[in-house]
């Protein structure tokens, strides 16, 4: 990881904290946290009637069909892909996300941010934080959690933790 990188912490023997994290993880007892996630979603599962057993947070990225595989196809859950819009989507990025809904066969809620908040927004991030891209990245936390509480989806999952895997400032 570039020493560059806002908010990249290092130890008193120079390593930083991606480096540390990942470290972390090979301690993990991999196998017990499968067990772990299979008694969660068997918590969940079905508890809506005929609805959405959990949502995912998603980008359409490759986080986004992992974890859809993972919670649709092995665990058997009935997911709500939740994704907040980006502001230029690339083809490609539009077919990544599309691509979700037709392989998995879920239902994707979008949340398209008001564009003239989302100028000013952009530009306030940029000028007061050095990050423009803090509102979409807001967005697409702060959405699924809102559409869960409406929905009265009680289990909702993330992809990585990018400051945590890659190190950063929060």
């Amino acid at each position: 990881m570039p020493d560059t990188r806002p908010g990249l912490m290092f130890d008193e023997s120079g390593v930083c904290s991606a480096c540390i994290n990942y470290e972390k993880q090979k301690l993990n007892d991999w196998g017990d946290r499968w067990k772990q996630l299979e008694k969660l979603c068997d918590r969940h599962r079905g508890k809506n009637g005929n609805g959405y057993d959990c949502a995912i947070a998603v980008s359409g990225g490759k986080d986004s069909h992992f974890q859809t595989y993972l919670i649709k196809e092995k665990l058997k859950m009935n997911p709500l892909l939740l994704s907040s819009g980006n502001f230029d989507w690339t083809e490609t990025g539009r077919k990544n996300l599309d691509n979700l809904s037709e392989t998995f066969g879920c239902d994707i809620i979008m949340h398209n941010p008001n564009r003239k908040v989302a100028k000013k927004m952009f530009k306030k991030a940029f000028v007061k934080l050095g990050s423009p891209s803090w509102y979409p990245d807001a967005l697409l936390y702060s959405f699924p959690v809102r559409m869960c509480m409406k929905l009265g989806i009680k289990l909702l999952f993330y992809g990585e933790d990018i400051n945590y895997t890659y190190g950063g400032e929060f």
